[in-house]
């Protein structure tokens, strides 16, 4: 019996059979018998049944407690035994289990080897070489997988990317090592507005990396539907320093643009803006002139000024000693591949580099193919970590570095996290280190990919608002929008504030252009500054245009989108997808906000849909107050959710989300330990859960006791070996990434154009 196991039998008492089983036989079997049971749950096996099996099922038990803790069994309507029955039957799950995952070895789990995605091959590109470009902007999107970009599982590679990778590496090799003599070809970049999400505005700002330090052509130009001679004058500026300004008068026979030739500007990423301002005389008629593109144009042939910091020997161009090459290349490939490079590695760069040097006649040749083989080899593009053995086992101290660069800063190891490993002291070390890196500046890579795909607002760069229903949003207003979010999450982060600030804090970031979208005065500029909130309409992400907006329509807001985007990204508790003969939402009846109600109670007749609908309606109607682009408006908010519990406004449903804490900090622990991990949370972490979420609880649930207490979880420090070779990584990815014997797959497009070093 299911006693045997969990029922600790004190005097004579077994809460199982006292408290637990009659509660779910009275309330439960009707609905969860062993015919047609709801929800698939069938109560009379799971009570009857044993040992192992009891263990096997705890996945149905968490159900059950979650279910009474949320206040949605018994179902409405349904009788209701008291509430101290129901939480006897959660605290006997909890318990129950919480003794078992004390009992038993703790398991890590497994994560399984995976490619960099395109956001960490970016940065580690840019850390490695202090290059600042774009490399991989043509590699195809990422798939995501528990709602991020960087999970193992789904990170998969196929013959078309490991060309994709090749080509790459011979950009950055060619942007990283100049030639001597050598002259980089001119391009035209021309930036339309529509295409970035800046159309219809007065100002345009784009990043654009110029290759080399050089001359460059900028030009600018601005639309009008009526050509009735409106005066205009244009500006354009490189970052913040004039280029060039003009006025100009729109006849159909007169150039709309201006250009500012012969401007000089160094290698890197530089913020190119043009602006238009509206000349009081005469008046435009119609459709306000507003920008059409930015262009770039360069780097002309004359002026070039290639960077040689690639060639740290510091010898003359043609007079590289004959150490030289492994001056260069160790540190670069050790830097890389994250870890000491072997010897036999060493002596496959020095050799190519040999070789390229007797082909060529080039130096600066030799190093760009020896780059490049850096670049493409798996130890750069794939991050292993190496079983050493059976059982359960720590990380080495270069997979541990590994781990914490690519979770804080999407991007290789620093120096101090690389001599830390090589030294064998970066384990005992792991606390201080993650609160350095905090601190640095490239913890900005973590808010802008983990809260950007926790809270989803990375959607805003393609969510598009119908312009007619909503002429207000522009790019300008999206880029705003995310920017408030992004720096909300900073303070949070860097402050180390209570993490049940995303909830309602009583603070946001603005500008003047989001402020005035809000309907908050006294804030003036383009500078976004931290504003003080009184909690009525705005506070907590909740209420940020961003999150607002990419949980609408484009059309309408959506009560059951929002209802879900709570549940699955603040308490983490998705529902299942509806079933397929579950017809959509009628379009006309639900415009207006009563007819939606209507529709929707539609759904929560169906007993299909009620057990769904009945959580998500209530929180998505509790954000109704605002519209699809977040502005506030005057609308019925109230919800009842399942349990009883009412309220009438946002910051009424937000006061009932943060009633227990350990709900929201238990469901970003297990989003943000998915993301560490590069894996889902399954059951057997549920310990290591357990156990951040009592470090949240006993320090004020503050933001860095939960990173810490990732970092120096079981899951993130160890993992479970299978022992020996993984034959199905070396046969699987690597056989797709390089050159094998014949019948490997994927190795086609590598032996036409590259062969490595190590074969």
């Amino acid at each position: 019996m299911a006693a045997f196991l969990f029922g600790a039998l004190a005097f004579g008492a077994d809460p199982f059979l006292d408290s637990v089983k009659p509660v779910l036989q009275t309330h439960c079997a009707s609905c969860h018998g062993a015919k047609s049971p709801a929800g698939g749950l069938a109560m009379p096996s799971l009570l009857a049944a044993s040992g192992n099996e009891t263990l096997s099922q705890r996945d149905k038990w968490e159900r059950i407690a979650n279910k009474i803790r949320s206040g949605e069994m018994p179902p409405k309507g349904a009788p209701r035994p008291g509430e101290e029955k129901l939480q006897s039957v959660v605290r006997w799950v909890d318990s129950s289990y919480e003794a078992i995952d004390r009992s038993r070895p703790a398991d890590p789990g497994r994560v399984t080897a995976r490619r960099l995605n395109r956001f960490e091959y970016t940065n580690s590109v840019r850390d490695l070489l202090s290059l600042d470009m774009n490399p991989g902007e043509d590699f195809p999107a990422d798939p995501y997988g528990y709602g991020f970009d960087n999970i193992g599982d789904v990170l998969s590679v196929n013959s078309g990317q490991t060309d994709q990778y090749l080509k790459a590496a011979e950009r950055v090799a060619q942007a990283a090592i100049p030639l001597p003599g050598e002259v980089v070809p001119a391009t035209m970049h021309r930036y339309l507005a529509e295409r970035i999400g800046q159309d219809r505005q007065l100002r345009m700002t784009v990043d654009h990396v110029f290759p080399v330090a050089g001359v460059y052509t900028l030009r600018a130009a601005f639309y009008q539907a009526l050509k009735d001679g409106t005066r205009v004058r244009m500006r354009m500026t490189v970052d913040g320093k004039p280029a060039a300004e003009g006025e100009l008068r729109f006849y159909y026979q007169i150039d709309r643009a201006i250009e500012a030739p012969g401007v000089r500007v160094a290698a890197g990423r530089h913020r190119v803006e043009a602006t238009i301002t509206v000349l009081p005389d005469p008046p435009y008629k119609g459709t306000p002139p507003y920008l059409e593109y930015l262009q770039v144009y360069g780097p002309l042939a004359a002026g070039q000024s290639p960077d040689r910091k690639f060639f740290s020997c510091g010898h003359a161009p043609g007079q590289h000693g004959a150490g030289c090459a492994r001056q260069i290349l160790a540190p670069l490939a050790r830097k890389a591949w994250r870890r000491p490079v072997t010897g036999t590695e060493m002596d496959g760069l020095l050799g190519l580099a040999a070789r390229e040097q007797t082909r060529t006649g080039s130096f600066e040749e030799a190093m760009r193919s020896s780059l490049m083989a850096i670049l493409v080899s798996p130890h750069f593009l794939f991050r292993v970590e190496r079983d050493r053995g059976l059982g359960t086992h720590p990380i080495s101290n270069h997979e541990l570095a590994s781990r914490l660069s690519y979770f804080l800063w999407g991007s290789l190891p620093d120096e101090s996290l690389s001599q830390l490993a090589d030294s064998g002291k970066l384990e005992a070390t792991v606390k201080e280190q993650a609160l350095r890196m905090l601190r640095d500046p490239r913890s900005a890579a973590f808010v802008e990919s983990f809260a950007g795909q926790w809270l989803q607002t990375r959607n805003l760069s393609v969510l598009k608002p119908d312009a007619k229903l909503f002429p207000a949003f522009n790019g300008e207003l999206a880029a705003a929008m995310r920017t408030e979010t992004n720096l909300f999450f900073t303070e949070i982060l860097r402050e180390n504030r209570s993490i049940l600030d995303f909830l309602d804090a009583p603070f946001t970031y603005l500008n003047e252009a989001l402020a005035k979208h809000y309907g908050i005065a006294g804030v003036r500029g383009e500078e976004f500054r931290r504003v003080d909130l009184d909690g009525v309409q705005r506070g907590g992400v909740l209420s940020h245009g961003s999150v607002l907006t990419v949980s609408s329509y484009p059309t309408r807001t959506s009560p059951v989108i929002r209802g879900k985007w709570i549940l699955d990204n603040l308490l983490n508790q998705p529902p299942p997808p509806p079933p397929p003969d579950v017809p959509a939402l009628e379009e006309k009846a639900a415009v207006s906000g009563g007819s939606m109600r209507q529709q929707l109670e539609k759904h929560r007749s169906s007993a299909a849909c009620a057990a769904c609908h009945a959580r998500m309606d209530p929180l998505g109607f509790g954000l109704e107050n605002y519209d699809a682009i977040g502005r506030w408006r005057e609308e019925d908010a109230s919800g009842e959710l399942p349990g009883g519990v009412r309220f009438s406004t946002p910051a009424g449903m937000k006061k009932i989300l943060k009633s227990d804490p350990d709900v929201f900090a238990r469901a970003l622990t297990e989003k943000m330990l998915t993301y560490a991990l590069g894996r889902g949370v399954e059951l057997r972490d549920r310990a290591a859960v357990r156990q951040i979420v009592d470090r949240l609880r006993a320090n004020g649930y503050r933001m860095q006791e939960l990173i810490l207490g990732i970092v120096e979880s079981e899951p993130f420090r160890k993992r479970r070996g299978e022992g020996g070779a993984r034959r199905d990584f070396q046969e699987g990815i690597f056989c797709k990434a390089w050159e094998r014997p014949s019948g490997c797959p994927g190795s086609k497009p590598w032996r036409r154009r590259w062969r490595h070093p190590s074969g």
